[in-house]
């Protein structure tokens, strides 16, 4: 399920409309139905309280006065860029390990020279 916090699309006429944020969702009063705030992302945001069942969360489509609407989790795009820029920086590059320096460092100190090598 969902979970407050997820931000969501919403199709609306099967068609991708808004984007809407999980503020709340609390059990209510018919069994198996959950009041459920959405933060609609859009100028200006609006937020709207909509009673639905779980599988309405997950996706399963439903009708608002005849109007086929769907919940769907939000798609994040995998971008490779920051990826392979990561690895371009480090293809070729030393490996320094901080224990090689730190015993390094301990043994300046401990002849009495700290600063130059």
């Amino acid at each position: 399920m969902r979970s407050i916090g997820d931000v969501v699309a919403i199709h609306i006429n099967n068609r991708p409309s808004v984007y809407a944020r999980i503020e709340a969702i609390q059990a209510d009063l018919k069994p198996g139905w959950f009041q459920v705030k959405l933060l609609l992302l859009s100028f200006p945001a609006e937020e709207v309280t909509w009673i639905l069942r779980q599988e309405y969360l997950q996706g399963a489509v439903f009708t608002m006065k005849d109007v086929p609407i769907q919940i769907l989790p939000l798609k994040i795009p995998v971008s490779s860029r920051p990826k392979a820029r990561m690895e371009q920086e480090t293809q070729g590059a030393d490996v320094i390990s901080l224990n090689r320096v730190r015993a390094r460092k301990g043994s300046l100190t401990t002849k009495g020279t700290t600063d130059e090598e």
